[in-house]
């Protein structure tokens, strides 16, 4: 699980995406980012694991920012594939999703990518 973090991660920060995980520590600007990650499978015997890492993003004044990179990660992320130091990564866009703060000029998107993970590859 840390290796993928630490992959989406340098993902993120190449295409210049405010993101933090778990939890935003900075000073906040908008758009920002905060990624969550659930394991949904892990197999001993090939070294798999399977789960869904969660983006979400906030923004203020505007839905644009969101949907631009909303626009950036499914571009990124359709068909993702790389090893690092022995670990095979397969990551996809899943979808993206608008939803409701109940604030005027607060915005929010729920981003959720597919993660595949091999160690040993």
């Amino acid at each position: 699980m840390v290796d993928m973090l630490g992959f989406i991660s340098d993902q993120l920060d190449q295409l210049g995406i405010p993101y933090e995980f778990g939890e935003w520590t900075g000073e906040i600007s908008y758009p920002y980012f905060v990624g969550s990650f659930n394991e949904t499978e892990h197999r001993l015997e090939d070294g798999y694991t399977g789960g869904v890492f969660t983006l979400d993003g906030w923004s203020r004044g505007s839905k644009l920012p969101l949907a631009e990179i909303n626009d950036k990660l499914k571009k990124a992320f359709e068909d993702l594939r790389a090893v690092q130091e022995g670990t095979a990564f397969f990551i996809t866009y899943w979808n993206g999703l608008m939803i409701p703060t109940g604030e005027e000029d607060l915005f929010r998107i729920t981003i959720t990518l597919n993660t595949n993970e091999w160690k040993g590859a």
